[in-house]
């Protein structure tokens, strides 16, 4: 084929997806896990300050992260729990632990916007590899996708879509950007309003669904172009089907949509400007 490039076999990649041993990667555990209040508290303490919204973590959590605070910065205060034990008279002249558990305020936290490299030449942050047939802003412009700021506390989150909008939002610090994009970019495809999100025996796509097309899309397009994160897209997959019986059946339904979302994405983006093939 003159100009288009030949793709593997995606018949056999989509089994390997769902039978072949995947891993969760260790970036979806870096941060701590924030309640909904204390996230909220969060936004609303960086939007009142204008810092921008994202996401956030200890003075030493950042450290670990290869980042420090700026100086100057002020702390985010949030709720924090405290274990006090005491020791308590019974009638019988004995004394008895109790152990109380309580919350206080306390100003511990930062976001990332109020932190730097520690190393210069290490932001912490990794790029995107550019790849000979495919352009990422080409792919988004085509598709009428618009990338917009991450604005979410937990840093664990490697992304997100709004579909109804046609937007994606990438975290600067994910682990793997483009499989993210590529993942965010399937949700807006497959999984608007707008879209057709029925299986073909009437039954509407739920959660894990979503979940697992959108990674299955993004391991297609990594695989196609040569990019890291077929293990970890085989684990989060995977993770989200959660058994046998009901990959089976995401074997059934979803593979169409995810070669054709695949497609599609690989097209919106080829250098070529001509098909994307696969064998």
């Amino acid at each position: 084929m003159s100009n288009n490039t030949t793709r593997p076999d995606w018949g056999k990649l989509f089994a390997s997806l769902l039978t072949e041993p995947g891993k969760l990667g260790e970036h979806y555990r870096l941060f701590h896990r924030y309640s909904l209040g204390n996230q909220a508290m969060a936004v609303f303490e960086m939007t009142i300050r204008g810092i921008p919204i994202g996401p956030i973590s200890s003075f030493n959590g950042w450290k670990r992260l290869g980042r420090r605070v700026k100086k100057g910065e002020k702390a985010i205060a949030l709720w924090m729990p405290v274990v006090k034990k005491d020791a308590i008279r019974k009638d019988d002249g004995t004394d008895e632990e109790v152990t109380k558990r309580f919350f206080i305020m306390k100003n511990n936290w930062f976001a990332l916007a109020q932190t730097e490299p520690i190393d210069p030449e290490n932001p912490g942050t990794v790029p995107i590899p550019e790849t000979p047939t495919w352009d990422r802003e080409l792919a988004l412009k085509n598709l009428g996708i618009t990338e917009v700021p991450f604005t979410e506390v937990d840093g664990n989150r490697q992304g997100f879509a709004r579909p109804d909008r046609a937007e994606i939002a990438i975290n600067p610090l994910a682990a793997m950007p483009w499989k993210t994009t590529f993942h965010e970019m399937a949700h807006c495809l497959l999984h608007s309003k707008q879209a057709d999100v029925a299986f073909v025996d009437g039954g509407h796509i739920n959660r894990s669904i979503e979940e697992a097309e959108a990674e299955a899309v993004a391991f297609l397009c990594c695989a196609t172009l040569g990019l890291p994160g077929l293990e970890e897209a085989r684990g989060y997959v995977q993770d989200w089907l959660g058994s046998p019986a009901q990959a089976e059946e995401f074997a059934k339904k979803s593979v169409a949509r995810v070669f054709a979302a695949a497609d599609k994405i690989l097209k919106a983006g080829s250098k070529a400007g001509e098909g994307v093939d696969h064998e």
